[in-house]
């Protein structure tokens, strides 16, 4: 287990430097002139040239790369090119601010969606099966920014329940993260967005569920845990539906990364000062530093989001601990 563990680590490591290197090339093959936004013409030739040396563009391109492998490995992403701040400071403040909505969002998509996607293939063709995966992909065909809006019109606009947008209301004061996110202010601008990602999502790993439980029912260990004598939930809960979890630990891993992406659409609808927004404004101004960290956090959290899902194999299969050292 821990050769495959082991194994698994360097992969993902690998995986990083490719996609580090990938997004170095990739950004610098994109048309326009970054310096552009640094650098205005007006300034003397000096003037100009300090500031090239300031943000290391007076470098060849492989010492550009260089320092920029450096500089991802110690955290010092540099500054951003538009508005000078650090770009680590920026980040953070919108990857908390995204984490809070897409951690509720995929919590409740894969607490619905794993419980509704159990019951409706230990309970095929019933009332609950068809329903729900009529509504699922209803939800899943609809965008995201069709279901907000539709969301903001009757619960904010009409019925006035919830905020129409934004983290907090006027005026409120933060003490804290912990105490902020417990807040019943907090809480409320939370509700909308978090149920406009969970009807987008939610498909799915309720789908996937269900096929993977239809799959586990036709095997032999259920039918013998049936025939001695176990009640239907146990045999449903810690038989069935354990074996069928392999599935959707796979998919959730990947779910996580579309979910991160695609955080730009909801983030616009509602006004969530999130990551989303930052990262398509910085690659379409040239903004290096801030585009290639954004990105490079985005992969990075899906990385390790897959390195975490297969090492909860070793612990939901125990059949991969028996052949770790040939996987």
């Amino acid at each position: 287990m821990r050769e495959y563990i082991a194994r698994r680590i360097i992969y993902s490591l690998f995986t990083l430097f490719a996609v580090a290197t990938i997004l170095f090339v990739m950004f610098r093959m994109m048309p326009g002139d970054p310096t552009a936004q640094v650098i205005s013409p007006a300034l003397d030739e000096a003037s100009q040239r300090r500031l090239k040396a300031a943000f290391g563009l007076d470098q060849p391109m492989w010492v550009q790369y260089f320092i920029y492998l450096k500089n991802l490995i110690t955290l010092d992403w540099g500054r951003s090119f538009t508005s000078s701040e650090r770009v680590f400071d920026i980040l953070m403040y919108r990857l908390w601010n995204t984490l809070l909505l897409m951690v509720a969002g995929m919590f409740l998509t894969l607490a619905v969606g794993v419980n509704l996607g159990m019951i409706m293939g230990w309970k095929r063709g019933g009332k609950l099966d068809v329903g729900s995966t009529v509504t699922a992909m209803v939800f899943q065909s609809a965008p995201p920014f069709i279901t907000g809006i539709l969301l903001l019109i009757v619960l904010s606009y009409r019925l006035d329940l919830l905020p129409t947008g934004g983290m907090s209301s006027p005026g409120v004061r933060v003490t804290g993260v912990i105490g902020f996110i417990f807040t019943q202010d907090f809480l409320h601008h939370l509700v909308l967005p978090t149920i406009t990602v969970t009807a987008y999502y939610l498909a799915t790993p309720m789908l996937i569920m269900r096929d993977s439980m239809l799959e586990v029912l036709g095997s032999d260990f259920i039918e013998f845990a049936k025939a001695k004598g176990l009640a239907p939930r146990v045999v449903m809960v810690r038989h069935a539906a354990r074996n069928a979890l392999l599935a959707v630990v796979t998919v959730s891993s990947i779910l996580l990364g579309f979910a991160i992406g695609g955080q730009v659409i909801v983030e616009t609808v509602f006004s969530w000062p999130g990551m989303g927004l930052m990262m398509v404004e910085s690659a379409s101004s040239h903004d290096y530093p801030v585009a290639q960290a954004s990105f490079m956090l985005l992969a990075a959290i899906v990385i390790i989001s897959n390195l975490l899902a297969d090492i909860s194999y070793c612990y939901l299969d125990p059949r991969i601990k028996i052949g770790a050292q040939g996987t």
